[in-house]
């Protein structure tokens, strides 16, 4: 055999024999704990959401996941070393869409591709958002609070956590449909921004349910709307934009799992089928329920769906508002 031939045909087998062991470890996966990077500090919401689901899927997988806490630069370092991980589901990113449809819309250096370097796996759950203030403005309605800042521009002002994240975006959008204007604070966390909130040096602010639940039901705080498109258990009281007669300002925040982009579709099968399962879990519903969330089960394609539509919405947002020379800050 020439020795071009005999190059080809070693090369034909090493091919074969490589894929053959990638199909076998694809084929007995998984076969060791998963770890799951969760780009935010400890107990805050995406975190909690991360542990629950988690827990509730490792029986469908028979292994255990590892929760690991990755905060800084706004969940892009804990996003850049999922990016940069091996394809192979033993790695996964836990997030809410900011690293993934939110931060390639700004100047910022990123370490990925956001499009290029995930592949969606399943969202876990959808976390509605509360129009919160605080109560000494003496606001009874969405349209009082609407119709004072349109008066006072500049006068309201309103907390985000980081610029550049989905929460300062559905601010934007809400100054925009309102034609007023609103002082934006950045926060790093939003414990922070709602002790301000009860101190009375800040005004008003989108946050999830769990860290606010209990000042909303003792009165330390007001909730005027939700930006969820229906009125939520937990808080049947307060409209809905929908309710409002604006349904342009709906926004869900999902929080969702996320593998490297070269992972082989029969793992991601894998973990999406295992996370599937979760829909019919009645006490998990509940707890899911009881931090004031919605368990929602996407999987790869449905997911995929969701991301392109808040890449494109966010995107519109950031360059309507002219916003890209704002440089992002952390959570």
């Amino acid at each position: 055999m020439n020795t071009p031939a005999r190059a080809a045909l070693l090369a034909a087998l090493f091919i074969s024999g490589a894929g053959a062991s990638h199909a076998q470890q694809s084929g007995d996966y998984p076969n060791r704990p998963i770890r799951v990077i969760v780009p935010v500090g400890a107990g805050a919401g995406v975190d909690t959401a991360a542990r629950i689901t988690a827990a509730a899927a490792e029986k469908h997988l028979g292994q255990s996941f590892i929760i690991e806490n990755r905060p800084g630069a706004g969940a892009r370092l804990g996003a850049s070393i999922v990016a940069r991980s091996a394809p192979d589901g033993y790695t996964l990113l836990f997030t809410s869409p900011g690293p993934i449809t939110v931060a390639e819309h700004f100047p910022q250096r990123l370490e990925f591709d956001p499009a290029r370097d995930f592949r969606p796996v399943a969202t876990g759950l959808f976390q509605p958002v509360l129009l919160i203030v605080r109560p000494t403005l003496g606001f009874n309605s969405l349209g009082d609070f609407v119709a004072y800042a349109k008066a006072n521009p500049g006068k309201l002002n309103f907390g985000i956590q980081g610029i550049g994240s989905e929460m300062h975006l559905a601010m934007e959008r809400f100054q925009r449909s309102e034609s007023m204007s609103m002082t934006p604070l950045p926060y790093n966390t939003a414990a922070q921004a709602i002790q301000d909130l009860l101190a009375d040096r800040l005004d008003a602010m989108f946050l999830v349910i769990p860290p606010i639940r209990d000042f909303v039901q003792t009165g330390k705080l007001k909730a005027l709307a939700t930006l969820n498109a229906s009125r939520l258990a937990v808080f049947p009281d307060v409209p809905s934009v929908t309710d409002l007669g604006k349904p342009g300002l709906v926004t869900n925040i999902w929080f969702g799992y996320l593998a490297p982009g070269k992972t082989p579709d029969a793992i991601v099968e894998r973990l999406a089928g295992a996370f599937a399962k979760l829909q019919q879990d009645e006490a998990l519903a509940k707890r899911v329920s009881d931090i004031g969330a919605e368990l929602r089960i996407l999987g790869p394609s449905a997911f995929g769906e969701l991301i392109a539509q808040d890449r494109a919405a966010y995107g519109k947002i950031v360059a309507d508002g002219k916003l890209a020379q704002e440089k992002p800050g952390g959570q």
